[in-house]
């Protein structure tokens, strides 16, 4: 138990990690490379597919909210699929990375790319 015996150990990562995904939003090198994929006013063009989008898409059905279709993506995830959580000090390196490291995806090849690593990330 963590915090004066409030959280247990899974409640504490995943404060730690919520906090580290905040402060990535504002990490520069990321909207750097996302300005690299813009090819025009709200346009970006796609690292996997080469498609040319508009940077956000309508709601799906049922929301309200629209969706990104300009992601940053990590070329390689954060935490790697086969081998799950290392430590801290893995988990910031792979989060906070400089240009090379970071990809612009639609929506379409972003949620194709999550999808995959969640399937390999069951089989562990």
């Amino acid at each position: 138990m963590v915090n004066g015996g409030r959280w247990t150990e899974a409640r504490f990562r995943s404060f730690i990690i919520s906090a580290l995904r905040g402060a990535h939003g504002k990490w520069g090198v990321k909207h750097d490379c996302k300005a690299e994929a813009r090819v025009s006013r709200g346009l970006y063009e796609c690292a996997e597919c080469h498609t040319i989008g508009a940077a956000t898409l309508p709601p799906k059905e049922g929301n309200k909210r629209r969706r990104n279709n300009a992601a940053v993506d990590h070329i390689n995830p954060v935490v790697e699929p086969e081998v799950g959580f290392v430590d801290w000090n893995t988990y910031i390196e792979r989060m906070f990375l400089e240009a090379e490291g970071y990809q612009v995806l639609c929506d379409t090849c972003h949620s194709a790319k999550t999808a995959e690593e969640r399937t390999r990330r069951k089989k562990r």
